[in-house]
């Protein structure tokens, strides 16, 4: 028992002997280096100052003359990196899927991850002969989804990395963002480190928002570049996934000052405007299924704008609104605020609890100033839009054609009206079908042809019909009678017979008449057409002999 205490007293020397040293930190452009004399290890988006000070690494010998290398209270940014609303979850066992453990540019795999209480985890690293190299990166599952937001006062506030209250802050002052975006932060804090020599800042494990990190990245942080705000926003900006909002509502004159994680369950940024005073926010009056606080565009400034100006600015700012910026529109002014008309929408412009509108051609805008900072002036309107017939108020108050045949609807699904050869049906307008029956009749042509021969004449009819209407034959004298009916035809219809040269021999007299007769038809034969009405196909054959 007493070697076993004695074994374990070793094994605890061995294991403190790297926590006891002297610790003293290097900022560089490949991360923090942490320096303590025994093993030297350099730590990526893991923190500043006592982040890294205060980690806990101990060293286990293996037999084989490795050791191993235990690394506590290291930071777990990826928990509730975004709310859990959007659909993001992160599991303790994905903690070792996104360090990454490099030595002298080499990756070790050979790694363990282990879940600690309040946002930490201990990095276990197996087999290692030395320190010399070693790097150790923190990557993150996702982008971060970041709220926008503008600085009314426009000027950068001094100890950025705080919370403020949000009334100080647009659009609305009511926590409604320009937008909101997507901001990779691999990539985001790689270029803000190596380009700034800007580090993550983390404050506090927090609750209130799902359980997570509060973070800032500002050139409050420490900025060993000495970058100020428009350098230190050009090396995040680019990581934005989704800018376009901004870029509509700002152009190039928005310049965020802080990215940073609070209480809230989304990131938010922080920013003012660069080379503009005054700032003028439109929004609208519940236009389709966007949020009424949403502003959907903006006019910057660097004067006051005249009734005349603000008319042409709106023009140019306000493309969602606007159809055609090319389009002829009459503009009017009273004390009711502002009117535009044009061929086939009108809309309305009023004030909205900052600043004032013209209330003649000869005024100009009014604006909430800031004297403090004697730097801008804020001002609010509302816009509503009526559409004209065929089309509905879309998203940010645009006229939106209706769907097809309708000539009126309530939004992209539901008609109340449609056009004509169009029925309306469940709010959708179906097109009217009209069916044609076409009844179809059939003839058919009998041909009957007279061969004698010397001692037979044989009368052959064949005929294809459809189901006859009359079913009893035709009698020989009904034949010769059709034959005669008939005999004004086209000749280009009746075909030559052919008659043998050789005399017909008579052995009675009283067959003379009959004979005649039969001669008579020989010399003159005449095809017979009959039109009968068939309906199903069949074929009759008839041969009719007659003796001499």
């Amino acid at each position: 028992m007493f070697k076993n205490i004695l074994k374990c007293f070793a094994l605890f020397t061995v294991y403190n002997v790297v926590a006891d040293a002297k610790v003293s930190l290097d900022y560089t452009n490949d991360g923090v280096l942490r320096k303590d004399g025994e093993c030297n290890i350099n730590f990526i988006n893991f923190g500043i100052n006592n982040d890294i000070i205060d980690l806990k690494i101990k060293k286990e010998n293996n037999s084989n003359g490795t050791f191993n290398l235990l690394i506590s209270d290291l930071k777990n940014a990826n928990a509730y990196l975004n709310n859990k609303s959007t659909g993001y979850t992160f599991n303790d066992n994905e903690i070792k899927n996104y360090v990454k453990v490099n030595q002298n540019g080499n990756a070790i795999k050979d790694i363990e991850a282990t879940a600690a209480p309040h946002g930490r985890f201990s990095l276990l690293i197996k087999n290692l002969k030395s320190c010399e190299g070693l790097s150790i990166k923190e990557t993150f599952k996702t982008d971060v989804l970041i709220n926008s937001y503008l600085y009314y006062s426009n000027v950068k506030p001094n100890g950025i990395n705080h919370a403020y209250d949000i009334v100080e802050f647009g659009p609305s002052s009511n926590n409604v963002p320009y937008d909101t975006l997507k901001w990779n932060m691999n990539t985001g804090l790689d270029s803000a480190r190596e380009k700034c020599g800007i580090y993550i800042d983390y404050h506090e494990f927090d609750y209130t928002g799902g359980a997570h990190w509060k973070w800032y990245l500002s050139t409050d942080n420490i900025n060993n570049k000495k970058c100020d705000n428009p350098a230190f926003y050009a090396t995040v900006k680019d990581s934005y996934a989704n800018y376009e909002v901004m870029e509509e509502l700002f152009g190039d004159h928005y310049n965020g000052y802080v990215i940073k994680r609070e209480g809230s369950g989304i990131g938010h940024m922080d920013g003012i405007l660069v080379d503009q005073k005054y700032l003028i926010e439109i929004y609208q009056n519940g236009c389709d299924e966007q949020n009424k606080d949403q502003v959907i565009c903006t006019i910057s400034s660097n004067k006051k704008l005249t009734y005349k100006e603000f008319t042409q600015e709106f023009v140019k700012n306000c493309p969602s609104i606007i159809e055609d910026p090319k389009e002829e529109v009459k503009w009017s002014v009273d004390e009711n605020g502002i009117t535009a008309k044009y061929d086939s929408y009108s809309f309305n412009i009023t004030n909205y609890n900052r600043g004032a509108l013209p209330k003649n051609e000869n005024e100009s805008v009014s604006y909430k100033e800031f004297k403090a900072a004697n730097s801008s002036g804020i001002a609010r309107f509302n816009v509503c839009t009526k559409c004209g017939d065929g089309t509905y108020i879309g998203e940010k108050c645009k006229c939106v054609s209706c769907p097809e045949n309708c000539t009126k609807c309530l939004d992209g699904k539901t008609c109340t009206e449609c056009a004509t050869g169009s029925e309306l049906i469940d709010g959708s307008c179906k097109k009217i079908i009209t069916t044609t029956t076409t009844i179809t009749t059939t003839t058919t042509t009998i041909t009957t042809t007279i061969t004698k021969v010397p001692t037979t004449t044989i009368v052959e009819e064949t005929e294809t019909v459809d189901n006859v209407t009359e079913k009893e034959e035709p009698t020989e004298s009904e034949i010769f009678d059709d034959e005669e009916e008939t005999s004004d035809a086209n000749d280009s219809d009746i075909e030559e017979e052919e008659v043998t040269d050789e005399p017909t021999e008579v052995k009675e007299e009283e067959d003379d008449d009959d004979i005649e007769e039969a001669t008579e038809i020989e010399n003159k034969p005449k095809p017979i057409t009959k039109v009968v009405v068939v309906k199903k196909p069949k074929t009759i054959k008839k041969c009719l002999i007659k003796k001499n």
